[in-house]
């Protein structure tokens, strides 16, 4: 069968485009089942902050940034671990 009729391509080794701060934000939250209220509060950072940085309104600084990265690569772990940070 021709590759340009085929209505179904084998896209495996295409390269995909890595995602941005926006992306990860919202794939790490619905991992963790968070709320932007409740994420926003594990990150420390106002839920309008969160907001406009998942609608790409606003950029983290780097720091932000890296907080993101960080979260994103293991979401339970660093959840626990900030939760742990928390001054009472």
């Amino acid at each position: 069968m021709d590759d340009i009729d085929d209505d179904n391509p084998d896209w495996s080794d295409f390269p995909a485009a890595p995602l941005d701060h926006a992306a990860k934000l919202k794939a790490t939250r619905a991992r963790l089942a968070a709320s932007q209220a409740d994420f926003a509060a594990l990150l420390q950072v106002p839920t309008a902050t969160l907001r406009n940085w998942e609608q790409r309104r606003t950029k983290p600084d780097a720091l932000g940034l890296a907080m993101i990265d960080l979260v994103y690569d293991d979401p339970e772990g660093m959840a626990e671990r900030l939760r742990g940070k928390r001054v009472a």
